[in-house]
């Protein structure tokens, strides 16, 4: 998506918009180095990039961050289709980010059907979800 960049002050305004004025960025202290320097993002991105970069390059489904959802209430940001039939559901948080209520009921109705939606905070995280499901 070049040419598409939020400052993290876009991100505030958006999070403050969807979350009703309840978003609070957290403190520096309060996240690691290694997390602090993304905003969801920047995580989103390196996500897309890493799908971009497998052979053959894994397909997704991206949930806009740019706007109301258009997908179901409550859905994950990323739906990954990648090599050996595997799929990943992942929802990004920023490192004190926390679900929504529609992202926790649809979580668990997806935990019924026998799927489950990973919640990831960093891109090391991403990963261990990759390497954990391998095939």
């Amino acid at each position: 998506m070049k040419g598409f960049g939020w400052s993290r002050e876009d991100v505030d305004a958006h999070n403050r918009r969807v979350l009703g004025g309840s978003f609070s960025q957290p403190q520096e202290s309060e996240v690691p180095a290694a997390v602090a320097a993304h905003s969801e993002r920047e995580l989103h991105d390196d996500i897309m990039r890493h799908c971009d970069k497998q052979w053959p390059r894994w397909k997704y489904i991206h949930a806009r961050m740019d706007q109301k959802s258009t997908v179901a209430v409550g859905s994950q940001d990323f739906t990954i289709f990648a090599s050996g039939g595997r799929t990943f559901c992942i929802e990004v948080k920023t490192r004190n980010g926390k679900l929504s209520e529609d992202q926790l009921a649809w979580r668990k109705e997806m935990e019924m059907l026998g799927h489950t939606v990973h919640l990831v905070k960093s891109m090391e995280q991403f990963i261990e979800v990759c390497r954990i499901n391998a095939s």
